[in-house]
């Protein structure tokens, strides 16, 4: 499978930032791809200069830039140091517009980005720089959470057997060359329950489940004879429960590192952002979260 070429990733000089940095080099590192690191400094408001009596805004702007810049610089010397291939960029404007643009104009096949911090689940909704580069971008969107000390070892990939969740996979296949990768498949029973409730028998409902079983089984197979080649570790879970929550548990239970999920599922994009199920999971688990863009 084709290994990824370039990487951009977005800092903005935070700790969240800097382990953002970390895990792209990882990643550029294993793929030998080359990395594009990018800062976007904000066009100042009018306001910020009434303050302002030895400068204009000409000037305030260029010393930022220059700041921005040397920064810049020495991480990029620092990740040449380690044999990485390294461009750099300052960009002013509106942080996910230039993300997106730069992610465009230079072909790249993953962005990095950092989380928002200890607020990241109630600010990502809110109208985030992590938001806004998923909502507006067509790039896969690598958000980092943890610290990036190590290659990922057990990957996540939840399916609905949708082609936006198999672009998920695919994706997990291509960044993740080295890491196991444990597929699932979450059976829900709404409708079991409404037949309960209706006063079906048992084994009219025990007959529906298993319907719902035997399909989830033949879709697994499938997505292991159509997706996976040269004895990658995969395996296929079929679990029974919500969604979200069955998720969440298998974060915990298998050590997961990274959560790779398609941006939309079979459930079209929400009112608040994403689907349900992205959402949760990008509220509630600790690890990292790849985001495909359809």
């Amino acid at each position: 499978m084709e290994k990824i070429q370039r990487i951009l990733i977005a800092t903005d000089f935070s700790p969240r930032g800097e382990r953002a940095v970390q895990r792209a080099a990882l990643l550029a590192s294993e793929h030998a791809a080359e990395l594009y690191l990018l800062h976007v400094l904000p066009t100042l408001p009018l306001e910020v200069f009434k303050h302002l009596i030895a400068e204009t805004p000409l000037e305030t702007e260029q010393r930022l830039y220059n700041r921005a810049k040397i920064a810049l610089q020495g991480r990029a010397e620092m990740l040449a140091s380690k044999g990485i291939r390294v461009k750099h960029h300052v960009a002013i404007g509106r942080a996910h517009l230039e993300i997106n643009r730069c992610a465009q104009s230079h072909h790249a096949d993953l962005i990095v980005i950092g989380d928002q911090g200890e607020s990241f689940a109630r600010e990502f909704f809110l109208g985030t720089t992590a938001s806004k580069t998923l909502r507006t971008g067509h790039h896969p969107l690598l958000i980092v959470k943890q610290e990036s000390r190590d290659k990922y070892k057990h990957v996540l990939v939840p399916v609905d057997f949708s082609k936006n969740s198999l672009n998920a996979l695919e994706m997990a296949l291509k960044v993740m060359m080295d890491a196991s990768i444990h597929v699932l498949h979450v059976v829900e029973m709404p409708l079991g329950q409404k037949m309960k409730q209706a006063g079906y028998d048992a084994d009219r409902v025990d007959h529906y489940r298993e319907e719902m079983l035997t399909h989830a089984r033949e879709g697994m197979e499938k997505i292991v004879s159509d997706y996976v080649h040269g004895g990658r570790r995969v395996a296929s879970i079929i679990e029974y429960g919500r969604a979200p929550d069955t998720i969440r548990e298998k974060t915990q239970a298998l050590d997961i590192d990274l959560i790779v999920i398609g941006k939309r599922g079979q459930t079209e994009l929400d009112e608040a952002l994403f689907g349900s199920v992205t959402k949760h999971i990008l509220y509630e688990t600790p690890c990292d979260v790849l985001v495909v863009n359809p």
